[in-house]
């Protein structure tokens, strides 16, 4: 049985899909303006070896991710450079796949650009304001915070504590933790026109509405940076229950830890981040995700360039292991590997993994025998290029 951290039950839970065989994952994805650093790549390197370990155990996956080029950033990159925003963006959805195929990362089965969702969030926001869970004020467009009940209850927080949160400012707003829907009070240079106004749709409510559109009242894992906990998740949350009618529709909140520069959390905003497409250039894919994956997914990396290449003589091992494979697997290395994929079964452990499969390749040099068919296996399931 697999287990899997839930950040909304704070507890590591038996995972069940709501079908059968198929698990639908929706992973926060880029905004269009810049390339992908490390932070955003371990993001998607953690639920590619999720979604290799899923479909090793038998499990179809269908995995969503939001490009968003509705975005401030997005509009300011089109200014400075005096380009009409689509271009901007669509060269930087051009940049990501590029990314994706440099980290060796296939399991993304779709990649839903906002722009072509407005209509909807028009839709979804109108039956909000139908529904009196959203109302305007100074223009824009807020959801009701006080009509979910739950609302705090992801990221563990009292309604006194989402009262010290100013968010989303704007004059005659009912409640201080409103979340901002459609914005029509600020000048992007680049609008909408709504039966709201003219505007934006703010980004809470995109990634709701293109999650709605493609996977209904409910999926099984809902995926991002463990930043985005509040006031981004929280908000996503509240909206889907509202619009879906269901109390519970995501099985699992799963977050991902962040990737330090000296300390310091990496973003562009700060200027201390480092590209995924030059260390893949310089170290290749397989360093970068033995270099990945031996930390928790939940637990923070302080990027040192240096560990990357510490990894070398592990990969050396896994080249020459791979080398000496036969026509039939010990017993020995058998259960080895069963003991691979049940640390995987353990929320992803995959510090443990590797270590254990750095054994199994020590055994295979020394001697004991392995099929090219399950050190492939293992291999795929890491994503390792052999």
């Amino acid at each position: 049985m697999i287990k899997l951290y839930d950040s909304f039950s704070s507890s590591k839970d038996n995972f069940e899909p709501f079908q059968k065989d198929l698990v639908r994952i929706f992973i926060c994805g880029p905004t269009l303006y810049d390339f992908t650093h490390l932070g955003h790549a371990r993001i998607f390197l953690t639920y590619d070896l999720l979604c290799r370990h899923l479909n090793e155990r038998g499990y179809d996956t269908d995995v969503l991710v939001n490009m968003t080029d509705i975005n401030q950033n997005v509009f300011n990159k089109a200014k400075s450079e005096s380009q009409n925003y689509r271009l901007i963006a669509k060269f930087y959805a051009d940049r990501f796949s590029e990314d994706l195929a440099m980290l060796n990362i296939g399991s993304i089965s779709r990649l839903a650009h906002v722009s072509d969702y407005v209509s909807y969030i028009e839709n979804h926001i109108s039956k909000l304001l139908d529904d009196k869970a959203a109302y305007y004020a100074n223009g824009n467009v807020y959801l009701d915070a006080s009509k979910v009940k739950t609302y705090g209850i992801l990221s563990k927080q009292s309604q006194d504590q989402l009262r010290l949160h100013r968010l989303d400012i704007g004059p005659n707003k009912k409640n201080p933790e409103d979340i901002m829907l459609w914005n029509c009070s600020e000048n992007f240079d680049f609008t909408w026109s709504s039966r709201f106004g003219e505007g934006i749709p703010w980004w809470h409510m995109q990634d709701t509405t293109v999650v709605l559109e493609n996977f209904g009242a409910n999926y099984d894992i809902h995926g991002g940076a463990r930043e985005l906990l509040y006031p981004h998740h929280e908000a996503h949350l509240a909206q889907y229950e509202l619009l879906s009618g269901s109390e519970r529709p995501v099985k699992i909140w799963m977050h991902v830890g962040l990737v330090l520069s000296c300390g310091e959390k990496m973003s562009k905003s700060l200027g201390n981040v480092v590209w995924s497409r030059d260390l893949v250039k310089k170290y290749g894919q397989n360093l970068l995700r033995l270099y990945m994956f031996s930390k928790h997914y939940q637990e923070d990396i302080n990027f040192n360039e240096n560990q990357i290449a510490e990894k070398k003589p592990i990969l050396d091992k896994i080249y020459l292991a791979g080398m000496k494979t036969t026509e039939k697997t010990d017993p020995e290395i058998s259960r080895l590997i069963e003991d691979f994929l049940a640390s995987l079964d353990d929320d992803l452990n995959s510090p443990m993994a590797l270590e254990i499969f750095e054994n199994m390749c020590s055994k295979v040099i020394a001697g004991s025998a392995v099929t090219s068919l399950d050190f492939e296996r293992t291999c795929q399931v890491l994503g390792i290029k052999i």
